[in-house]
C-alpha cells in the first residue's frame, strides 16, 4: 500500500466576487485586476465560462531525464473562436509577493473537440464574454514557490492569522 503524504490548512471563507470580463480582454491579467480592485490576496477560482478568441495553454508530457519523467510542453495556441467551458484555479502569491494565479480550463472550437490544460497569461483574450466566481479564503497563504522534490513551482500552504488573513 502506498501511504499518502499531504500539506494542508484550514482556512475560512472570505468574500465572495463575481465579475464578468470584457471582449479583449485578457483572462489572467483580469483575474489579477479583480483581485487588487476587490483586496484579495487568496482566493480559489470555483466558476470560469465564456469564450475566447483563441487559447495558450501548458499540459504535461512525458520527460525522462526531469525529476517526476514529465514537464509542460512550450505554450500550445489553439485558434479560436473557443467556448470555455470550464475552469477552475487559485490564487495567490509568487516569490516576489505579487499575485500568482493558477488556472486550468476545458475548451471547445467549432469542431467540438475538447482540448484543456494550465491556461498561460497574455495568451487568452475573451471574445464575448467571460463570468468569474471567485471566493476569498482567509487563514491561510499560498505561496507559489519551486519546489525541490517535483521540479515545479507549486503553492505551498501557510497558516495564517483568520483575523487578518496575514
Amino acid at each position: 500500500m502506498q501511504s499518502v503524504r499531504i500539506q494542508t490548512t484550514a482556512a475560512s471563507r472570505g468574500k465572495t466576487v463575481v465579475s464578468r470580463l470584457l471582449p479583449g480582454s485578457d483572462l489572467i491579467q483580469g483575474i489579477k485586476i479583480i483581485c487588487e480592485q476587490c483586496q484579495i490576496r487568496q482566493a480559489i477560482i470555483t466558476t470560469v465560462i465564456g469564450t475566447l478568441e483563441h487559447s495558450e495553454l501548458v499540459y504535461v508530457v512525458p520527460d525522462p531525464e526531469s525529476t517526476l519523467g514529465v514537464k509542460y510542453v512550450e505554450p500550445v495556441r489553439i485558434q479560436g473562436p473557443l467556448e470555455l467551458l470550464s475552469g477552475q484555479g487559485m490564487i495567490g502569491e509568487d516569490d516576489q509577493g505579487g499575485p500568482s494565479v493558477h488556472l486550468h480550463g476545458v475548451l471547445s472550437g467549432p469542431d467540438m473537440r475538447l482540448a484543456g490544460g494550465h491556461l498561460v497569461e497574455n495568451g487568452n483574450p475573451v471574445l464575448a464574454t467571460v463570468e468569474i466566481t471567485i471566493q476569498e479564503i482567509v487563514g491561510v497563504e499560498m505561496k507559489r514557490r519551486y519546489d525541490k522534490e517535483t521540479g515545479f513551482v507549486l503553492f505551498q500552504f501557510e497558516t495564517a492569522d483568520f483575523e487578518t488573513g496575514r
